[in-house]
C-alpha cells in the first residue's frame, strides 16, 4: 500500500521484511521505509522530534529553547526548521509556508511518541503525491486508531524535568477512542532556567473496517519557554560566559496549535479505492531571539537597546486531499488525486524588541496563500522481476500579500509547475532488488519576498533528483540497503545566523551515498546501523561585492553515522541504546571554517512487572560529551565590546549539547 493509505495497514514493512512479497505498489526506491511502533517503543530520545532519527541519515538537533521547532539535517541539507523535508501527522501537513521565523517551519513538539503507530518515510522527489518541501523527502507519522490498554506514566529527572502522560484506548459506540493528555515542564541545564511548560492533548475516534471507515481527531498543544540561544566561542574560551550561559535573559517564546482532522477511506467498487483527509489548524507563534547581541551601530540603535528581535505568526490553515487507486488490470494500477491547502495568515512579521516587547515594528503583513496540486501515476508489474511507476504532478500556488506598514509594498503572484516522476525496480533476484529513480520536486519561497518589487525571488523553486539503490536480504534476519543519490536545486535556502532565518540563494548540487543495515536474529533483539556521506556545493562560485567567497553551501551535513540496539524480553526486561555521530560541517562558502564533530550516546533500561507497573531509567548523553548541538559562523558583538569601540567580530556561535541527564519513569498499565 502507499504511505497515504489512511485506512489500511502497509502490506510491506520495509525494515526487516521479505522482498519476495511485493506487489504493484512497491516498485518505489531503496530509500523508502516504514518504522513501526515496536521499533520506537524503547528508543531513548531527548525530544519528540528525534523520532525522525529513525530515518537513516537524519539528524535532529536544537539551537534554542525546547518550544522552538527543531533543526533538521539530511542528505547534505541543513534543513533549518524543515525547508526541504515535508512532514505530515495523521494526514496534516506540518511545514509552514511564509512563516514568521523561516520558510517550511516544522514544529513537531506536539508529537506524543507513545501514540505513534508508524512513520512512513520516502527520500527524494520521486513521488507524484508529494508536494511542497519534499525535495529531500517526506515523513508521514500516523497515530494509532485503537489501543487495548490504559497507561498512566510519570517521568522525572534532573533540572526540574517532569512529564505526566495518560493515554490509551476504549471502545465507544461502534468504534474505538484513543486519547492522550500530556503535561511537561523542564528548566534544562542552562544558567537561565528554561521554564518550558507544555500542555498537550489528543482525542481520536475511529470507526469502520479496512474497506470502509473513518477517523476524527482533535489535537491541542500549547507551550511557552525562555531560551538560551547560541553563544560566541570566543567568550566561552576566555571564560567570560559559561558554556551553558546566555547573553540575553529575555529571549524565548510561546506557541499554540489546535487542529481538527478527518480521514475517510472507502471501496467505491471492486477496482476503485478512495483515501481522503481533511483538516483545519489554528496556529500562533511569538518568538524573541538575539543572535548578534549589540552589533547595530549608534544610528540604528541610539538608545543601545541591542539586536533582539521578535517574530510573530498567526494563521488558520485548512485543506484536504483526495486519493484514488484504480486497478486497471493484473499488470497496471492507476493512482490519481489532488490536494488543496489554504493558509490564511492574519498577521506575520518582525520587529526590534527589548525584553520581548516590540518597539520598532519593521515588517507586518497579512498573507493569503493557496496551493493546489493534482497528480497521477501508473504502477506496472511488467514481469516477475521488473516493475515501474511513472508519475506526473501539476502544482499551482497563488499568493496575495497586504503589507500593514506600507500599502504600496504588497502584491500578488501565481506560479505553476509540472513535475515528472519515474521509478524502476529490477528484481527481486533471489533476495536482492535494484532501483533507478528520477523525479522533479520543489519548495515554495516566502510570499512576502516574492512580491517585493525589487525582488527576483521565484514563488516556486524546482529541484531534480536521481537515485540508484539496492536492497538485499543477506540472510533471513539481515537486511542491507545501499543508495547513491544526486539532487540539483534551482535555489538553495540558506540559514542566516545573525538574522536567525533563511534566505533563498543560488542553484546548488548535492550528491552522496547511504548504507543501512537492519539485523533481527530473534524476536526480542534488533540491531541497526546507518552511514551517510554527502557533498553539497553551489553550482557557481559565490561572490559578494566583488569578493569571491567560495562554492560550499554553509552548514551542510557531510557525514552521519548512527547505530542502535533494543531488547524486549518475555521476562519483562526492556532497553535501548543509541549512538549518533554528526560530522564536521563547512560553515563558510570557502570551506575555511568548520564546526567540530559531535557524538552522543543515549540509553534506557526498564522492567515490566506482572502487576502492570513498569519502572524505567533513561540516560541522555550517557558519556557526558562536551560537544555542540549546532554551530554557525557569523559576526556578533557584546555590550562590553561595543562600549570598548570594538566592531562586530566573526566567530563560531554554538549551542551545546545537554550534559549527561538522568530521567526515571514510573508507569501503570491496566
Amino acid at each position: 500500500m502507499s504511505e497515504r493509505s489512511a485506512g489500511q495497514l502497509e502490506e510491506v514493512q520495509v525494515t526487516g521484511s521479505s522482498l519476495a512479497n511485493r506487489g504493484l505498489a512497491d516498485a518505489e526506491a531503496a530509500s523508502v521505509g516504514t518504522v513501526l511502533a515496536a521499533q520506537i517503543a524503547h528508543r531513548p530520545a531527548l525530544r519528540p522530534a528525534e523520532l525522525l532519527e529513525t530515518i537513516p541519515g537524519m539528524v535532529v538537533t536544537q539551537h534554542s529553547g525546547d518550544g522552538k521547532a527543531n533543526q533538521y539535517f539530511l542528505r547534505g541539507f541543513n534543513l533549518d526548521h524543515g525547508s526541504d523535508f515535508a512532514n505530515y501527522v495523521d494526514g496534516m501537513p506540518i511545514n509552514m509556508v511564509s512563516h514568521g521565523h523561516g520558510q517550511g517551519y516544522t514544529d513537531l513538539n506536539f508529537l506524543i511518541p507513545e501514540l505513534v503507530d508508524r512513520i512512513v518515510y520516502r527520500k527524494g522527489p520521486y513521488y507524484a503525491e508529494a508536494g511542497d518541501f519534499s525535495s529531500a523527502g517526506t515523513a508521514r507519522t500516523s497515530y494509532a486508531r485503537a489501543m487495548a490498554n490504559q497507561t498512566v506514566k510519570l517521568t522525572a529527572g534532573e533540572n526540574d524535568y517532569a512529564r505526566l502522560l495518560a493515554f490509551g484506548g476504549v471502545a465507544a459506540a461502534d468504534g474505538q477512542l484513543v486519547y492522550a493528555f500530556e503535561s511537561q515542564q523542564n528548566d534544562g541545564p542552562w544558567q537561565l532556567p528554561e521554564g518550558f511548560d507544555k500542555a498537550n492533548g489528543v482525542l481520536k475516534y475511529s470507526g469502520g473496517d479496512r474497506k470502509q471507515g473513518y477517523s476524527l481527531t482533535a489535537m491541542a498543544y500549547e507551550a511557552d519557554w525562555t531560551s538560551t540561544d547560541q553563544i560566541p566561542q570566543r567568550l566561552v574560551a576566555e571564560g567570560s560566559v559559561d558554556r551553558y550561559g546566555s547573553l540575553d535573559d529575555s529571549t524565548g517564546g510561546d506557541t499554540h496549535r489546535y487542529s481538527l482532522s478527518a480521514e475517510i477511506w472507502s471501496v467505491l467498487n471492486d477496482g476503485l479505492n478512495l483515501q481522503s483527509q481533511f483538516y483545519v489548524v489554528d496556529y500562533a507563534l511569538r518568538l524573541s531571539s538575539n543572535a548578534s547581541y549589540y552589533s547595530r551601530d549608534n544610528s540604528d540603535d541610539p538608545e543601545v537597546r541591542g539586536d533582539q528581535f521578535t517574530q510573530f505568526d498567526n494563521r488558520l490553515t485548512l485543506g484536504g486531499q483526495l486519493d484514488f487507486t484504480q486497478a486497471l488490470s493484473a499488470v497496471h494500477e492507476l493512482r490519481y488525486g489532488g490536494e488543496w491547502r489554504l493558509d490564511d495568515i492574519n498577521d506575520v512579521g518582525v520587529g526590534f524588541s527589548q525584553r520581548g516587547l516590540i518597539y520598532d515594528l519593521f515588517a507586518s503583513a497579512a498573507v493569503e496563500e493557496q496551493a493546489l496540486g493534482v497528480y497521477s501515476s501508473v504502477h506496472s508489474q511488467w514481469t516477475a522481476w521488473f516493475a515501474s511507476i511513472a508519475g506526473l504532478r501539476y502544482q499551482t500556488i497563488d499568493v496575495a500579500v497586504a503589507d500593514k506598514l506600507d500599502a504600496t509594498a504588497g502584491g500578488s503572484d501565481r506560479e505553476a509547475l509540472l513535475s515528472p516522476k519515474l521509478s524502476l525496480r529490477f528484481g527481486p533476484f533471489a533476495t536482492t532488488e535494484f532501483f533507478i529513480n528520477y523525479g522533479e520536486g520543489f519548495h515554495s519561497n516566502d510570499a512576502r519576498g516574492v512580491v517585493r518589487r525589487e525582488s527576483a525571488v521565484p514563488l516556486i523553486s524546482s529541484s531534480v533528483g536521481y537515485e540508484l539503490g539496492m536492497r538485499s536480504l543477506l540472510a533471513n534476519d539481515i537486511q542491507l540497503s545501499v543508495v547513491a543519490f544526486r539532487l540539483d536545486l534551482d535555489s538553495e535556502l540558506v540559514f542566516v545566523g545573525d538574522e536567525s532565518t533563511t534566505e533563498p540563494r543560488d542553484a546548488s548540487r548535492r550528491q552522496g551515498l547511504e548504507v543501512s543495515v537492519f539485523y533481527q536474529p530473534v524476536d526480542w533483539f534488533v540491531l541497526d546501523m546507518d552511514v551517510a556521506s554527502s557533498e553539497t556545493e553551489f553550482k557557481q562560485l559565490q561572490v559578494d561585492e566583488g569578493q569571491v567567497l567560495g562554492k560550499y553551501v554553509p552548514d551542510s551535513v557531510e557525514q552521519v553515522f548512527a547505530m542502535g540496539a533494543s531488547i524486549d524480553l518475555d521476562n519483562g526486561v526492556y532497553g535501548g541504546l543509541r549512538l549518533r555521530y554528526f560530522g564536521p560541517r563547512k560553515l563558510t562558502e570557502g570551506g575555511d571554517v568548520e564546526s567540530a564533530a559531535s557524538k552522543s550516546v543515549n540509553a534506557n533500561i526498564g522492567y515490566r512487572f506482572k502487576s502492570g507497573i513498569s519502572l524505567g531509567l533513561e540516560v541522555i548523553n550517557a558519556l557526558d560529551e562536551r560537544d555542540d548541538d549546532i554551530t554557525y559562523y557569523y559576526a556578533s558583538r557584546t555590550l562590553s565590546e561595543r562600549n570598548a569601540g570594538i566592531e562586530p567580530q566573526l566567530d563560531r556561535h554554538s549551542h551545546p549539547m545537554e550534559p549527561r541527564t538522568y530521567r526515571g519513569t514510573l508507569a501503570y498499565h491496566f
